[in-house]
């Protein structure tokens, strides 16, 4: 699952300097970076290699600012075929929706967590990564604790991605690193560290790369979740993950 921001902050994508910017001459900005780096690799852990891809924080064609809607632009099907169909998607979708605001990531997260919940309903064994990327701070930092301290119970782990030269310390709340789980409006805590976030500048100046330090927590996550679930690999049909 692929959320992108396309909050007005991001700069206008005709402009060069824009984080949205689609070169003439093929070089990938940074959102591009990001699905292309964390794309190849996650692929691969989807069978089917069929994503739900998302935008938030824009003005869709029906002149509304929408805080996910979907990234091909279809009114049903949320679902693109591989990175090449991310990539396309997003590219059209820069043609088609008008950036606008705030950055909210509660209705994204909400939306991803019921594509989750609706898995163990069925009794699949799957597990959930969602990538969001995003060049602000979010203007939702409550509403986004409570969304994902509900989505802590769910098989989910939800990937931040900070592009651009934007501030992210508040964003590192989200990412209990410090050993203090995330707590809701109601005084919840969460049963787990669900999220990974890290700003793309650290690392693309460092040596490790975008994919290492986002899926440093990911087995860890999926392994604390399946074992809460008391959930054990078939030899037959292994649980899968799904982006």
């Amino acid at each position: 699952m692929v959320a992108v921001d396309f909050t007005a902050s991001n700069g206008n994508p005709r402009n060069p300097d824009s984080l949205h910017y689609i070169d003439p001459f093929g070089r990938l900005n940074s959102y591009q970076r990001a699905i292309m780096e964390v794309g190849e690799v996650i692929q691969f852990y989807d069978s089917n290699r069929r994503f739900p891809a998302w935008g938030f924080g824009g003005r869709t064609i029906d002149g509304t600012t929408s805080h996910c809607f979907n990234l091909n632009g279809s009114t049903g099907a949320f679902e693109v075929e591989g990175v090449e169909g991310i990539m396309a998607a997003y590219a059209r979708a820069l043609h088609n929706v008008a950036l606008a605001g705030p950055t909210l990531f509660g209705p994204v997260i909400n939306t991803a967590a019921q594509i989750a919940g609706q898995s163990i309903s069925y009794n699949s064994s799957k597990y959930f990564v969602l990538l969001i990327i995003t060049d602000g701070v979010i203007t939702d930092l409550q509403e986004t604790k409570d969304a994902l301290v509900r989505a802590s119970d769910l098989p989910l782990s939800i990937l931040i991605v900070g592009v651009g030269g934007a501030d992210f310390r508040e964003m590192e709340v989200l990412d209990a690193d410090n050993g203090r789980r995330l707590e809701s409006s109601t005084g919840r805590v969460a049963t787990r560290d669900i999220v990974q976030f890290v700003p793309m500048r650290d690392v693309h100046s460092g040596q490790i790369s975008v994919v290492q330090a986002l899926l440093e927590e990911l087995p860890g996550q999926f392994l604390t979740y399946m074992r809460s679930r008391d959930i054990k690999p078939s030899p037959l049909h292994a649980a899968s993950t799904s982006a």
